[in-house]
């Protein structure tokens, strides 16, 4: 697009451009690739302008100046950042053909890898929705299985599988929904995730109080998988064994980053553990799981008994994240 306020000029420079498709328009509707104007009508339609090139993003859309001599003394020193190129009069039509030339090749250059982008981001998207769909295929064959088994224990066994491959696919899930395909908002997840367990085993609101303090964290997905699954793990050993019988409480859920830390706390007020119960030492799947998740976080682990039972999981926030 060519835009001066002489329409001699115009067609001038449009004439040194015959090769191209050449539009002469004061008005910026049109998709252009490249827009060569004068100081005159830089001035005049500099915030159009300007508006024009945030619609493109990160895409490159060049501009050309063609100014006097003159006239680049009087052009504020804070345009030159929005200039791709100036060419000053008399026009030399080797130069402005080279200088054109260089510009739209980037400029196609830019569309190329944008749509790169767009493809990867199309196909990012397709992976963590198969993901999700393959690990509600392995929850729901692990349903139908547990139907033919008689003993509570193996039932209780397939369902806490079940729920696991139900907290990776819902982080896929949210992660297909997202723009940036790398990072999940916690504090939602965490509360669909219990909300799911609640449901998982029937458990009654008003006899476990659900407290979530969770601070607004973006997490990634190496970090949301393993502390998606410990939750999991906290929150079933509560809903199962922490309120037997007729006994009511809370289950209070803490998420927060502290300088460089992340800080997770999952206690309640049930019954406790044991006495003498050591969480390294424990042969439980459960809590080989806390374990190991947690080691995978680079992180530590606390479990205290105090009035109910606590946990307490702290780890580095990842320098990428």
């Amino acid at each position: 697009m060519i835009s001066m306020l002489s329409k001699n000029n115009s067609r001038m420079i449009g004439e040194l451009l015959k090769d191209y498709d050449v539009i002469y328009e004061t008005t910026f509707d049109e998709t252009i690739d490249l827009m060569i104007i004068d100081t005159p009508s830089w001035s005049k339609k500099r915030q159009e302008l300007q508006e024009m090139k945030k619609k493109e993003g990160s895409i490159f859309l060049p501009y050309i100046l063609v100014s006097s001599p003159g006239d680049l003394k009087i052009v504020p020193q804070e345009v030159w950042e929005e200039l791709d190129e100036v060419i000053t009069t008399p026009i030399s039509k080797t130069v402005l053909l080279a200088r054109v030339k260089v510009l739209l090749k980037t400029r196609n250059l830019s569309l190329q890898v944008n749509q790169l982008l767009q493809d990867k981001e199309m196909l990012m998207k397709e992976i963590h929705h198969r993901v999700k769909n393959n690990l509600m295929v392995i929850s729901s064959l692990l349903e139908l299985q547990s139907y033919h088994l008689k003993d509570e224990e193996s039932i209780e066994l397939f369902k806490e599988s079940q729920n696991r491959a139900k907290s990776m696919a819902l982080i896929h899930e949210r992660l297909y929904r997202t723009d940036s395909l790398k990072n999940i908002e916690f504090s939602e997840y965490i509360n669909t995730l219990v909300e799911d367990l609640f449901a998982t085993y029937a458990t009654d609101r008003s006899k476990v109080d659900l407290i979530l303090d969770v601070e607004n964290i973006d997490m990634d997905i190496n970090s949301s998988v393993p502390l998606g699954l410990i939750i999991n793990e906290m929150v079933t050993n509560t809903l199962k064994y922490a309120f037997p019988g007729d006994k009511s409480g809370f289950l209070k859920i803490a998420l927060h980053q502290k300088d460089s830390e992340y800080i997770l706390e999952v206690n309640d007020n049930g019954v406790g553990i044991p006495e003498g119960f050591n969480i390294e030492e424990s042969d439980s799947l459960g809590m080989l799981l806390i374990n190991s998740l947690t080691s995978q976080l680079d992180g530590t682990v606390e479990l205290t008994s105090d009035n109910g039972t606590k946990f307490k999981i702290t780890f580095p926030k990842p320098e990428f994240n």
